[in-house]
C-alpha cells in the first residue's frame, strides 16, 4: 500500500468506497495522469516536484494524486477538509452549451476557479514548502477531475449522472452502480483489467503500463495541439476550454448514447463509444498536466 493514505483517512475508507461519485477516474484513473504527466516533466520541473514530494516521503505523482479524494472525506475535526469536495467537478447542465462562471459557479468553488488558484499557489516561490506540495496534490488530481466528463455536466439536477442507476454487463454494487461510477472507474478498471483493492490500494505497476500503453500513442502533434491553449500564458481560459470539452463530451456521449431504458444494463454497444472517450482523455489530461507543472515549476 503506497503511502498516501494517511492514518486519519483509513476511517473514512469504507464511505469513500460507498461514493464512488467522491472521485474522478478513481485511483487508477488519476494514477495514470499522474504517470503520463510524470514522464513528460522538464528537468527543472522533475526535480522541484521531486523536492516537494520528499517532504512527505513520497518519489511520484501517482502516490499523491487521489490524495484530495481522502481529505476530503475525513471530518473537518480529524484534520479533514470535508468543504473541498465542491472544488471537484462544476454542474453545467447539459441543457447549456458550455461553462458560465455566473450561472455554475458564482462563488468561486468548483473545479474551474479553483485549479488556476492553487496552480498559482505552486507557483509561488514565497509560500511555504508545504503550501506549494498541497497545491501540487491538488493541480495533479483537479486537471484529471475536469477532464472526466460527468464532472462537468449534469442533467435536470442528477448530480453528474449520480441519479442514474444502471448495471455493466449485468453487475451491480450494492443493487446497483450509476452512471457518474461508471465513467469514474466502471469502464476502465473493466477494460484495463484494473481491480482496486482493499482499502482503497490499487497496482501501481499495473497503473504504470496502463499509462505507458497510452502516452505510446500520442504523436507530436496532438501534443502540441493539446497544449495550444497554455501558448499564451493564461491557464485560466485553458481551463474553461478542457472543461467545455468534457461538457461537450457529456451531452454527446455520456448521456447522449445511453439507452433510454431506466435501470438499463450497459454492455458492448456503450462502452465501445465511451472507452476511446476514456482513454483520450486520460491522454490529454496527462500531457496538460504536464505542461501545467512545466509551467508553474519549470524555473526553480
Amino acid at each position: 500500500m503506497r503511502s498516501w493514505i494517511f492514518p486519519a483517512a483509513l476511517a473514512c475508507v469504507s464511505v469513500i468506497l460507498s461514493t464512488p461519485q467522491a472521485h474522478a477516474w478513481g485511483p487508477y484513473g488519476h494514477a495514470i495522469v499522474a504517470d503520463i504527466a510524470q514522464d513528460r516533466l522538464t528537468p527543472e520541473a522533475a526535480k522541484a516536484v521531486q523536492a516537494l514530494l520528499a517532504l512527505e516521503g513520497h518519489q511520484t505523482l501517482d502516490q499523491v494524486a487521489s490524495w484530495p479524494d481522502t481529505i476530503g472525506h475525513v471530518p473537518k475535526k480529524k484534520g479533514g477538509l470535508p468543504q473541498t469536495l465542491v472544488w471537484h467537478y462544476v454542474d453545467t447542465d447539459v441543457a447549456n452549451p458550455a461553462y458560465e462562471r455566473e450561472r455554475d459557479c458564482a462563488d468561486g468553488n468548483c473545479v474551474v476557479e479553483k485549479l488556476p488558484e492553487l496552480e498559482k499557489q505552486l507557483a509561488d516561490r514565497s509560500a511555504t514548502p508545504q503550501q506549494r506540495l498541497d497545491a501540487l496534490k491538488w493541480v495533479v488530481h483537479l486537471v484529471g477531475d475536469l477532464h472526466q466528463p460527468l464532472h462537468a455536466a449534469e442533467r435536470d439536477h442528477d448530480k453528474g449522472g449520480n441519479a442514474i442507476r444502471l448495471s455493466y454487463y449485468g453487475e451491480t454494487e450494492n443493487g446497483h452502480i450509476n452512471l457518474h461510477a461508471l465513467w469514474d472507474e466502471g469502464v476502465l478498471d473493466r477494460q484495463a483489467s484494473l481491480v482496486v483493492g482493499p482499502h482503497y490500494t490499487i497496482d501501481f505497476t499495473k497503473a504504470r503500463a496502463e499509462a505507458n500503453q497510452l502516452a505510446s500513442t500520442i504523436t507530436a502533434d496532438e501534443t502540441t495541439y493539446w497544449v495550444a491553449d497554455l501558448s499564451g500564458g493564461d491557464l485560466y481560459h485553458a481551463v474553461v476550454d478542457w472543461t467545455d470539452e468534457s461538457h461537450s463530451l457529456a451531452r454527446s456521449i455520456a448521456y447522449g448514447a445511453l439507452p433510454e431504458t431506466k435501470a438499463a444494463d450497459i454492455r458492448d454497444a456503450y462502452t465501445s463509444i465511451a472507452w476511446p472517450v476514456i482513454q483520450l482523455r486520460l491522454q490529454q489530461a496527462g500531457v496538460r498536466l504536464a505542461a501545467v507543472l512545466n509551467t508553474a515549476l519549470g524555473k526553480e
